[in-house]
């Protein structure tokens, strides 16, 4: 019976692991058994099955990708990195609401790469991990969007306006009006300064928290029952950094700048 090209692909770890390693470029086989910390008597076979299925073509001493592998190998990444995101934390993703992401980009979730889910300690519920404090003020850009107030905001957006990083911050309008009401001087520190920029929203996805600079990204999702959960996720693979702002810049597109004049009178 014929073996179907995804068995032949992902059937054997030693078989996917080598398409992943030729993507990069072609090996000969030292190359091969060195990368993949393979002997020759175990990794022979695949080299053999694979160019058996066209997959894979040998010129001289090296081994290449075929047209078809390359095409294969490269519609087999972003499957195999959705199945790692979820798998490594699959209760999280089952009990989440990930409505508030586009589908486009849903569909490229695994893009986080290699993610953290921080759990916080309980004496500390209401704190941003130490990972966020360390890198935030670090970061040359600051872009966020928030339909759930943290206590912690106003003095870090307002300390990054004060230091002159460059902030876009989208707010839900029950946000901003917590903003308004109890955090009137670090409003008017983040309105003033030149370098942030503070939009308003009506739009109330079911992501809580996104924040992303170019150093990391933090995310944090409301359960499937509404309610806010304390643990977050961060990634500092670049991939992640890039995903992150293409969702950003379509939250910003269905903002509008807040009413200063309005904001003031409510001040």
């Amino acid at each position: 019976m014929k073996t179907s090209l995804i068995d032949t692909m992902l059937n054997s770890e030693k078989r996917k692991n080598l398409l992943l390693l030729l993507i990069e470029g072609g090996k000969d086989r030292n190359e091969i058994k060195t990368a993949l910390n393979v002997t020759s008597t175990a990794i022979i076979p695949q080299i053999k099955k694979l160019k058996e299925c066209g997959l894979v073509i040998q010129e001289e001493d090296h081994y290449y990708l075929s047209e078809m592998g390359k095409i294969m190998v490269e519609n087999m990444l972003p499957f195999l990195n959705i199945v790692e995101v979820f798998e490594e934390n699959e209760e999280y993703w089952l009990t989440h609401d990930l409505k508030g992401i586009p589908w486009p980009l849903l569909k490229r979730l695994g893009e986080l790469g290699n993610y953290l889910i921080i759990e916080p300690d309980l004496n500390y519920l209401f704190e941003f991990p130490r990972e966020f404090k360390e890198n935030i003020f670090k970061s040359s850009f600051v872009e966020a969007f928030t339909a759930y107030f943290h206590p912690e905001y106003p003095a870090i957006y307002s300390k990054l306006a004060e230091q002159g990083i460059n902030v876009s911050l989208v707010l839900t309008a029950s946000v901003l009006e917590r903003f308004q009401k109890d955090y009137a001087e670090q409003m008017r520190i983040m309105t003033v300064s030149e370098n942030t920029e503070v939009l308003v929203t009506d739009d109330i996805p079911g992501l809580a928290t996104i924040v992303t600079t170019d150093r990391f990204l933090l995310l944090c999702f409301f359960n499937k029952s509404g309610h806010y959960d304390h643990r977050v996720i961060m990634s500092f693979d670049p991939r992640a950094l890039q995903w992150s702002q293409e969702l950003l810049r379509q939250y910003r597109e269905k903002t509008r700048s807040i009413n200063m004049d309005k904001m003031h009178k409510v001040q």
